[in-house]
């Protein structure tokens, strides 16, 4: 049985990835160094080097990896995607979920290693957030967010073509939870 994928977008920003990268570089640049300078390295050595250099290309494939849905027979997976294959994946739950929506969020993120003129430099953006909701949108669960309004849409095709979920605009009803809440408090 073949996966179906939807990959989307980006999962970490350029600031995220020139860190991940930053901090993955120098430990292997070292050890390239010490490899040249003594290069009478045992079985030892050279098992340590490789798995150095595997860790450090695994840094590299998570920084330009991409993130998206994947639905696998009538299961939803959240996954990361390097080239188009999946390196990491999450179950996400449907059960008694039969509504999606999308909800916007102004998120602000904080730059790390600026100077001091400005300490407190950040990049503000609107997120696109995908949740698959009670039938009342009571509860909640989140599937993933996006920051291009035209992925989360194409999202919400995917989660409604290929799964028994139905797209509406976030409309939580409460008359129906009061009543059963008073029931409740009565007994």
């Amino acid at each position: 049985m073949k996966a179906q994928k939807l990959i989307s977008e980006a999962g970490f920003s350029l600031h995220q990835k020139i860190i991940l990268i930053g901090f993955s570089l120098p430990p292997l640049l070292f050890l390239i160094a010490l490899f040249f300078i003594d290069s009478q390295l045992n079985w030892r050595g050279y098992i340590f080097f490789s798995g150095i250099l595997f860790l450090f290309l695994m840094f590299i494939s998570l920084a330009f990896s991409k993130k998206g849905l994947i639905k696998k027979g009538n299961k939803l997976y959240k996954g990361k995607f390097f080239l188009g294959t999946t390196i990491f994946k999450r179950k996400i739950y449907l059960h008694n979920r039969p509504v999606v929506s999308i909800l916007k969020f102004k998120k602000s993120q904080k730059f790390a290693f600026f100077s001091a003129a400005k300490p407190d430099l950040s990049e503000e953006f609107n997120s696109f957030q995908i949740f698959v909701l009670t039938e009342n949108h009571i509860k909640r669960d989140s599937v993933m967010y996006f920051k291009k309004e035209d992925n989360a849409q194409k999202a919400i095709q995917f989660l409604t073509n290929d799964f028994p979920l139905r797209h509406e605009v976030f409309s939580p009803d409460f008359s129906n939870m009061r009543a059963t809440s008073v029931i409740a408090n009565r007994r």
